[in-house]
């Protein structure tokens, strides 16, 4: 198995993959040079399928690599720094990746495969079944991934109708439990984390209103319990914000349920003026209750519960003719 020297996919490969054997050679200006070879012989410039094949994938896991890099350094359990942690979030997606490239090669694909063209740093409409978090933690903190497409009926402060809520909802008893009998409820401690991970989609109006752009993040929310929030507290509405401060790609908010009893740490999408929806999300939970580190594991799920991919005509042999300089040949056959 080809392993990153510098921490994740986006880092140089060394090691071998199948028959493909990857080199990292250190340059006299303290640089790397990537090389690549198939045993016996030297292939950096040979588009032979299994390699192309390879780039492809790697491809598709740079994608989440490159927005989701803050939750892979914390979500393996087994990583004990932030390097093997990103190295086993970008090797264990590179495995469920491949194995959907070999066994779905003419249809039933979960992940999302890309023309050639599509795989530049602006390109992140890659999405897929990722893998989130891996560990030994077998029931989160947080009580469920909310997906709420009618949050008007359920959230106080939410006016319109054509929002869509997503996030992390927790229960609550506002007025009367404190901030201590909250956390033993939920069975978290002041050094516990939970995740909130989201696919999302959107039109993009501010460049040109007049030729708006489409475009696709991965986004997250690292929350954590603040230490010096005094147990006794008496838990309220105005104490969630500073009881959970939050990490995250786009502004999460606080969002209470109409009856008291519940709040979610979530994102409101805004479907009419921007057409804005997630078509992936999952999370998951870092807990120390049992004196040590354990996390639950996670993958992306489509919030609907459907399992096909959301954009259709991206099974391999549909866009592999572009990786081989043939981008007329559909389908392509597969090289496996």
């Amino acid at each position: 198995m080809a392993v990153s020297r510098t921490g994740g996919s986006s880092g140089k490969l060394r090691g071998q993959v199948g028959d493909t054997i990857y080199q990292v050679k250190r340059n006299s200006d303290g640089t790397y040079t990537q090389y690549v070879y198939s045993k016996g012989g030297h292939t950096e410039e040979t588009l032979t399928p299994k390699l192309q094949a390879q780039r492809m994938c790697v491809a598709i896991v740079q994608s989440i690599m490159r927005d989701l890099k803050p939750v892979g350094g914390i979500s393996f359990e087994a990583g004990r720094n932030k390097t093997q942690s990103l190295n086993s979030f970008s090797s264990n997606n590179l495995r469920l990746v491949q194995r959907d490239c070999q066994d779905h090669w003419y249809s039933g694909n979960l992940f999302i495969f890309p023309a050639r063209h599509r795989t530049d740093l602006q390109i992140k409409d890659l999405g897929g079944p990722f893998m989130l978090s891996s560990g030994s933690l077998m029931q989160n903190t947080f009580d469920l991934v909310e997906y709420d497409d009618r949050p008007v009926v359920n959230y106080q402060e939410i006016s319109g109708w054509d929002y869509q809520l997503y996030g992390l909802r927790f229960s609550a008893f506002f007025g009367n439990e404190t901030v201590d009998a909250f956390l033993r409820r939920h069975k978290m401690t002041r050094s516990d984390k939970v995740v909130f991970c989201g696919f999302r989609d959107w039109i993009d109006y501010t460049v040109d209103p007049e030729n708006p752009d489409e475009r696709y993040q991965n986004d997250y929310a690292i929350v954590s319990v603040n230490p010096r929030i005094p147990g006794e507290t008496v838990l309220t509405t105005s104490v969630l914000s500073d009881l959970f401060p939050v990490t995250s790609s786009i502004p999460f908010d606080f969002f209470i349920g109409r009856n008291n009893d519940l709040f979610c740490i979530g994102y409101l999408c805004d479907v009419q003026n921007s057409d804005e929806q997630f078509y992936y999300t999952g999370g998951f939970s870092i807990s120390y209750a049992k004196g040590k580190k354990q996390i639950s594991t996670s993958f992306y799920e489509n919030p609907g519960g459907g399992s096909e991919p959301w954009l259709l005509n991206a099974q391999p042999a549909n866009v592999f003719g572009s990786w081989m300089g043939e981008p007329q040949v559909r389908p392509y056959p597969s090289p496996f």
